[in-house]
């Protein structure tokens, strides 16, 4: 398993770290299934894997799960992990230093069962070859390029 890290910690700067778990769903044409949602705490939205933030006592894998339903009313078969990232941000929109980490794992979606509770998150499905330039997360589009390139090993 791989990890990374992108963007670069200012040594003066105080971080809120945010560690998360997310899925990379691919579909049978090839696009990632994203989720356009607020960004950085802002008015402004952009385009993330699905998932979020892992809350106290909660297993990445069960993040993962609870976020998916939240956010798309779906759940989802994991199908292993695939690698880890970090990145080093600025929030303008609120003013702060951000380092969010996350375990990407390979998934597959599920049906819905329920409606979802974050209808500020919509799913959006885009060719994963183009989500390098369209994510907001470096180390997002990152899993995303694994995982494509593990399937384009595959074929």
């Amino acid at each position: 398993m791989e990890h990374r890290s992108f963007g670069r910690r200012e040594p003066e700067a105080v971080y809120r770290d945010r560690a998360g778990a997310y899925a990379v769903i691919l579909d049978e044409a090839g696009n990632a299934a994203l989720v356009e949602a607020p960004a950085a705490g802002g008015p402004e939205r952009g385009l993330f894997l699905p998932g979020g933030g892992i809350e106290p006592g909660e297993t990445p894998e069960e993040c993962l799960r609870r976020e998916c339903l939240e956010e798309l009313g779906r759940e989802i078969a994991l199908k292993g992990l695939l690698c880890t990232g970090e990145e080093y941000l600025f929030a303008p929109s609120d003013g702060r230093y951000l380092h969010v980490s996350g375990r990407c794992y390979r998934a597959d979606l599920g049906p819905r069962v329920q409606e979802p509770i974050e209808h500020d998150h919509v799913l959006r499905w885009i060719p994963a070859e183009h989500c390098e330039h369209t994510l907001f997360l470096d180390y997002q589009a990152w899993a995303v390029r694994l995982a494509w390139e593990e399937r384009m090993q595959e074929k």
